[in-house]
């Protein structure tokens, strides 16, 4: 018997939990007296009402202030409730589940197919077409080739076919929910076949989980269904439609206790399939009628069957892009978001010159730079996060707030950099580290002291000597150690000099011969533009990267700092 009928309740905050219907009538609604009580400021103080007449369901609006909602449509009044239907009250969302699948069994036996139709799908699908002689199409496949002696019953039964898959078509086309679409491919059946129990199922992870049940009365099945393995498992991995007819009287079949046992004299499976894909089964039976279905019936359910697998396969592939363009629209909000903590620009400070520029490889990124203004001078900071995408900005961001913390309270780069490791270490996931540059400048005298934490070397350009230099004094990335030595660097820009900080996105941009675009290649070309402003120079490391890879899509992040002295 099946399980007790309940609501799967999925609260704005906090885990989902169950809430089983065992009353005839079950109020919902934000006052305490209500049976299913919902903290939400939408909710009316009594929004709603399930009621359980014999086993039929029906869910009321109490002419709630902001309405009630199943499957997305408001509700007016009163309306049944099916399995898996999804209510909406304010911001709360409740599942209603009125299992079926406890009802269902596949039992062990063995499978005689002597006597039995079993066709291959795909030729029951071709027969299906509107022919001068459908089942002579078939071949010699047929055991029990039918004798057409009745033309206009052949005609009647076509006719019957062609108006259930039109039905079916359209159900194909409209925008119902994928669970609503199997229950009515299954009503359909019913309608064109005189089946008395049918089980829709489909494939999850290698098993067969049932999705639909129905009965000629159209209410659950109060006796457990129950069919072969054997010929569930035939049908799936074979693609094989199959038809037994007058199975209580055929000899062939008394190893078949799950079909002899409960009385089943004709008896129908059929595989949801699509584009040599199997997504389920279609089993149908009849219990009193001798030789109920005909191979019109097994190809109309076979064809009903490979409408639901479309449709199917359509919602699939329509919910894939559906999730993707959520997830675009996302990232592009926290790409918005977090280059809106980036610099908007640099500062404008007398006798100097400055730019930063960042470019994510994906719609957001690990690497962070920023100018941090402080009396007499400022902070400038470059990181780079191990990863790409969404966790690496995330730990950007982390970063980002751990330093502009640490410089309003530390007064030296390695206090500065000390503390930021230790809370990246507290707050990342094992094996994250990042590489970090840090360098407080001294905007009148042009002194700095730096930090290097594992980051590649910077380069200064020293005009007075036409020469590079690069800073490398520091330690160790960030956040693989809980605590880290780290020492200060201490340099001096003269007028003309040049500070260029860079991430991998640059020196490690890949060429034509698979080389790299290099560190030395980038320090030659500050070397030889010199002269130009920090604008254009940042301008022209960004072209010449390009030339070199020819264009190619970045593979990290690139992101550049330039500073000089004037």
């Amino acid at each position: 018997m099946a399980s007790t009928p309940e609501l799967v309740v999925k609260p704005l905050h906090g885990e989902a939990y169950h809430f089983p219907l065992e009353k005839d009538v079950i109020s919902i609604g934000r006052s305490k007296r209500n049976d299913l009580v919902l903290a939400d400021q939408w909710l009316s103080r009594h929004h709603a009402e399930i009621r359980n007449d014999e086993g039929d369901f029906t869910i009321a609006d109490l002419e709630s202030r902001n309405g009630t909602y199943v499957n997305g449509e408001k509700i007016a009044r009163i309306i049944p409730l099916q399995n898996d239907d999804v209510i909406t009250l304010g911001d709360q969302q409740l599942t209603f589940v009125d299992d079926t699948s406890a009802n269902v069994r596949l039992t062990p036996g063995g499978f005689d197919t002597e006597g039995t139709v079993v066709l291959p799908t795909k030729q029951l699908l071709a027969a299906a077409r509107p022919q001068e002689d459908t089942w002579d199409n078939l071949g010699d496949t047929s055991p029990a080739k039918r004798v057409h002696a009745d033309e206009s019953a052949r005609i009647r039964k076509q006719n019957q076919i062609l108006s259930a898959l039109s039905q079916a078509s359209m159900a194909l086309i409209s925008n119902r929910p994928v669970d609503e679409l199997l229950a009515f491919i299954l009503e359909l059946a019913f309608k064109v076949i005189r089946a008395e129990r049918g089980v829709l199922m489909l494939l999850s992870n290698g098993d067969l989980q049932v999705k639909s049940v129905r009965t000629s009365s159209g209410k659950d099945p109060d006796e457990e269904i129950s069919f072969s393995r054997s010929i569930a498992d035939k049908v799936v991995e074979e693609k094989v439609s199959i038809l037994t007819n007058n199975a209580l009287s055929d000899p062939r079949f008394d190893k078949q206790q799950s079909i002899v046992s409960l009385g089943i004299r004709s008896a129908m499976c059929v595989p949801l399939w699509h584009d040599e894909s199997v997504m389920g089964l279609i089993y149908v039976d009849s219990l009193v009628r001798e030789n109920s279905f005909s191979q019109d019936d097994l190809t109309l359910l076979t064809s009903l069957a490979n409408v639901a697998a479309v449709k199917l396969e359509n919602s699939r592939l329509l919910d894939e892009m559906i999730e993707k363009k959520r997830m675009e629209r996302e990232l592009e909000l926290a790409g918005d978001i977090q280059q809106g903590r980036l610099p908007s620009g640099a500062p404008s400070i007398e006798g100097w010159e400055l730019v930063g520029t960042n470019t994510p490889c994906y719609t957001i990124g690990g690497d962070y730079y920023d100018f941090i203004e402080r009396k007499g001078g400022l902070f400038v900071a470059l990181g780079d996060v191990s990863g790409k995408g969404a966790g690496a900005a995330l730990m950007m961001m982390v970063l980002r707030a751990t330093i502009h913390f640490a410089t309003k309270r530390e007064k030296t780069v390695v206090d500065i950099i000390s503390q930021t490791n230790g809370v990246v270490f507290d707050n990342s996931p094992p094996q994250f580290y990042a590489t970090f540059f840090l360098c407080d400048l001294d905007t009148t005298s042009g002194k700095m002291r730096y930090v290097n934490a594992g980051h590649i070397p910077p380069i200064v350009y020293r005009k007075s000597t036409n020469s590079i230099e690069r800073l490398e004094e520091g330690g160790t990335v960030l956040g693989l150690f809980d605590s880290a030595p780290f020492t200060e660097g201490e340099t001096e820009m003269l007028p003309g000099d040049i500070l260029c900080i860079f991430t991998d996105g640059i020196s490690e941009a890949w060429g034509d011969d698979e080389e790299e675009y290099g560190e030395d290649r980038l320090a030659e070309l500050v070397k030889k533009n010199a002269s130009l402003s920090v604008v254009e120079l940042e301008k022209l490391i960004q072209s010449d990267v390009e030339t070199y890879t020819k264009g190619r899509p970045a593979t990290d992040d690139v992101t550049v700092i330039v500073v000089k002295r004037l």
